[in-house]
């Protein structure tokens, strides 16, 4: 009898460290991010997308984000994480300005991926966190 106790133990306790691992991506990621760096592939096109260095986003706990800097302006929505593939969805309230991103985490940075249509994939932002 202790040994099938011992065991469900261990299940519980295996499953409750992997359904709180699954949730710290969505952890790390809430709070503000300012754009560091836009690469078009190979080529470094931050000062076309983030010329005055003065884009962000911010991810709310309660699954909203706004972002916010030149040359795009505000906007905001919510968003989604798939904590296994991580893989970003943002559901802009802007029509067409939807976005789906393959995320990485770096120490305090994140690297966006595009995904959806080749021209996207050859898209990556670099974000540092700074709330």
């Amino acid at each position: 009898m202790t040994k099938y106790r011992i065991i469900s133990f261990v299940i519980l306790v295996t499953g409750l460290f992997s359904c709180s691992n699954n949730q710290a991506p969505k952890k790390q990621l809430i709070g503000k991010w300012t754009m560091t760096k836009v690469y078009d592939g190979e080529n470094d096109i931050t000062n076309k997308m983030n010329p005055k260095n003065n884009r962000w986003i911010k991810f709310n706990r309660n699954g909203s984000f706004e972002s916010d800097g030149d040359p795009h302006g505000y906007n905001d929505g919510n968003w989604e994480l798939d904590t296994e593939k991580l893989i970003l969805f943002l559901d802009s309230k802007v029509e067409g300005d939807d976005s789906e991103w393959k995320i990485a985490f770096d120490d305090n940075k994140t690297i966006w991926t595009g995904i959806w249509t080749p021209r996207q994939e050859r898209f990556k932002l670099i974000h540092k966190k700074i709330e």
